[in-house]
């Protein structure tokens, strides 16, 4: 009879202590919670870097989107007397001032002796004055 309940003392104390091992304790918990916001501390410069990068992207877009539109409508100039050079701004979807200006050399084209003359379209940005973009093209003149 001894044995028998020192065989059942045994089970009860293994069940017990099986029994406070079980499952997730509160310190497993505070110490995965505490990992976890280290990491999503270290990621914040990341993530910040990288809103940062898109927005600048999203201007830089836009002004070589805008550049291009210029250097298009360039493009339909034949004679000296359309090249003109000129400045326009106007502001992005994300409220940028962007300032389009247009440079070009002088035109001595005439019909006998055309001319390549170089046409450089700038697009800089109105807050800073820093230069987002720039492009030359040459346009071949053969009227005065």
């Amino acid at each position: 009879m001894n044995a028998i309940r020192r065989r059942l003392g045994a089970r009860g104390s293994e069940s017990a202590t099986s029994r406070h091992e079980e499952g997730i304790g509160l310190i497993e918990i505070v110490i995965s919670m505490m990992l976890l916001a280290i990491l999503a501390t270290a990621l914040i410069p990341v993530l910040v870097q990288g809103l940062k990068e898109a927005a600048s992207n999203a201007t830089l877009a836009t002004a070589t989107q805008l550049a291009n539109d210029e250097l298009e409508h360039v493009r339909t100039w034949t004679a000296c007397s359309d090249l003109s050079a000129g400045s326009v701004s106007t502001t992005d979807a994300r409220g940028v001032v962007l300032t389009i200006d247009t440079a070009v050399e002088a035109c001595s084209a005439t019909a006998e002796n055309p001319e390549a003359v170089p046409v450089t379209v700038t697009v800089t940005r109105g807050d800073t004055g820093k230069v987002v973009t720039s492009t030359t093209t040459y346009l071949f003149i053969t009227e005065p």
